[in-house]
């Protein structure tokens, strides 16, 4: 397999910027916009609460998660599947998806807005909006597969849509037991599960299958399916939807065998992209280096995972409480969503752009601000977290000034 080139060359022998090429790049570009500026809330509240110069308490920590999660990462997939599975689009089916990314977008403002301002019943009235949205990019990518190219990265991507529907499933739930206490037809333990299930759906199933979806996508270029493919891919879905019934109803076990099958998908997958990390392959990568860097950091999450899940099973950690040594369990979400997707996606905002020196240095400063960050929150080092967290957020607010203006240059590798 080679890498895809990131610009492609028209019939007049210009180069064209692959996004402003592609049918539905408009509505694209209008889900990464809006998804970045999103993003703004989640990296401010992590600076303030990095530097312990703020203390946001759980109203506003659930703010900065969720529009993380949904704002920035959801919205940019969402991008990321228009382009995918809307390369032959026609003009109605173009006139669809803008109106699909707009529906998205205000989905999302409402959502993350009713989190940051609101308690109670609007919460679950917000998410239901949420959900709603997310249905409806499910169904337009279901209805798209058919005429969309049969490979691995496609499949990824509805398998992760389909764990995004579950998560938002069950965080509506959630929703109304906490505003209401009760969910009606379901018993109280059911659906006080959904406080740990729901995190599970959305961190074990959807990120997981979105970034592998993302990385192999950009790295590169199989038209069709491979065995080993197709088994990672189901085998990563199939361990989300165990990690889902095992905090549902409470079967350890089935945490300890899910925790299993996904560490030998993410092995295999590392597998099949080893051309691609191996060190010969970082040099003149270009704006390749996010996609690779993805691959890296499903490795380092699936370590924290398990790590997490012998913590939970022994009684040693509640995600629910908050009791126990859930640095953790922070340091996995941070890799997943900055490591994994956010490098993932970074891959595609930069397909129209020319790796230069400010792309270099934001890209060192925010892995070294990363790294430095989770190592302080599972060591549990206060002053690490104090001095990495503003490196890596001051690095993510350089990046959205950079993607947020058009691009000037040339497109590279």
């Amino acid at each position: 397999m080679r890498e895809v080139a990131t610009d492609t060359v028209p019939r007049n022998g210009r180069r064209r910027q692959p996004v402003e090429g592609h049918p539905l790049g408009s509505s694209a570009r209008l889900l990464t916009r809006s998804a970045l500026i999103i993003f703004l809330v989640t990296i401010v509240i992590g600076i303030l609460n990095g530097l312990d110069v703020w203390d946001p308490g759980r109203e506003m920590l659930l703010t900065h998660v969720h529009a993380g999660t949904l704002g920035w990462i959801t919205v940019s997939v969402v991008a990321v599947a228009l382009l995918m599975f809307g390369a032959d689009a026609d003009e109605d089916t173009a006139r669809g998806a803008r109106n699909l990314a707009v529906g998205v977008v205000v989905a999302v403002g409402l959502y993350v807005i009713a989190f940051a301002t609101t308690q109670g019943i609007f919460r679950p009235i917000g998410g239901t909006l949420m959900l709603a949205a997310i249905v409806w990019v499910f169904i337009w990518v279901l209805r798209r597969r058919a005429s969309a190219p049969r490979t691995i990265p496609h499949l990824a991507i509805v398998l992760a849509l389909t764990s995004l529907v579950i998560g938002a499933v069950l965080g509506v739930v959630l929703g109304l037991f906490i505003a209401n206490g009760e969910v009606p037809g379901l018993s109280a333990e059911l659906a006080g599960g959904t406080g740990a299930a729901h995190p599970a759906a959305m961190l074990t199933g959807y990120l997981v299958l979105a970034g592998i979806g993302i990385a192999e996508w950009r790295l590169t270029d199989e038209h069709g399916s491979s065995k080993l493919g197709l088994a990672i891919v189901w085998a990563l879905f199939a361990a989300g939807l165990a990690f889902n019934a095992a905090f549902l109803f409470g079967i350890d076990a089935l945490v300890q065998a899910a925790s299993a099958l996904q560490v030998l998908a993410i092995i295999g997958f590392v597998v099949r992209m080893r051309s691609h990390i191996t060190p010969s392959a970082w040099r003149g990568a270009g704006t390749g280096v996010y996609a690779r860097l993805a691959t890296v950091y499903l490795v380092a999450g699936v370590g924290l995972l398990v790590y997490v899940v012998q913590l939970f099973v022994s009684g040693q950690i509640s995600p629910e409480t908050g009791e126990g040594p859930v640095g953790v369990l922070t340091g996995f979400d941070h890799v997943m969503f900055i490591g994994v997707m956010t490098s993932a996606l970074f891959s595609v905002l930069t397909m129209d752009r020319a790796w230069d020196a400010s792309l270099r240095w934001m890209t060192v400063a925010l892995n070294v601000g990363l790294v430095g960050f989770v190592l302080g929150l599972v060591l549990d080092v206060q002053v690490m977290k104090q001095i990495f967290s503003p490196i890596m957020g001051l690095a993510l607010l350089w990046a959205i000034a950079m993607f947020l203006r058009p691009p000037v240059s040339t497109p590279s590798a």
